[in-house]
């Protein structure tokens, strides 16, 4: 473990540029099927001549429902894709994901997909959400920040939320004005 405020400092800078020159580099993974890498929405949005008859992976909202068309969104900006020979019944607004077979410019052939009720998505950022304000308040009341050492020290007992909660009614204590 490192015991200087500089050492932790320093560990923390050199993670942090390792992640900045990391992620540009590996975050993006060539198209290749082998591996699982299928063409999205960006590679065959912009050139779909050369994907045709390829497997693609794509995902937009419901704009309608018989036949189904979802908007799907390229770097060239949004556009509309039909996707035909599916199971899926989702209602216009819904998220859906599907799997299947670019047969022409603007037309999948659906092999697999799921539908994310748009319920489903509110659900799921709430659920976020309460979780991240759980993990919070854990964090403050079991620790504190050590500042001379740069660290953060678990407590020895950890504080009520009505502590934490708590707003000073006074700062000068008995010299109110």
């Amino acid at each position: 473990m490192l015991h200087t405020a500089n050492g932790r400092i320093f560990v923390i800078l050199l993670l942090l540029t390792g992640l900045a020159v990391l992620c540009p580099l590996y975050a993006q993974q060539p198209v290749n099927p082998e591996l699982g890498v299928y063409p999205d929405d960006d590679e065959f949005g912009e050139t779909p001549e050369q994907y045709i008859g390829d497997i693609v992976v794509t995902g937009g909202i419901v704009q309608q429902v018989s036949p189904l068309i979802i908007e799907i969104e390229t770097t060239q900006g949004p556009r509309e894709l039909m996707i035909v020979d599916t199971a899926l019944r989702p209602e216009v607004g819904d998220k859906v994901r599907v799997f299947g077979i670019l047969t022409a410019a603007g037309t999948v052939r659906s092999l697999n997909g799921f539908v994310v009720p748009r319920t489903g998505r509110w659900y799921a950022w709430g659920i976020s959400f309460l979780a991240g304000l759980w993990v919070l308040t854990r964090l403050i009341r079991h620790w504190t920040v050590d500042w001379t050492r740069i660290r953060f020290q678990r407590r020895d007992t950890p504080i009520s939320l009505r502590d934490v909660c708590r707003v000073p009614t006074s700062l000068g204590g008995n010299q109110d004005a």
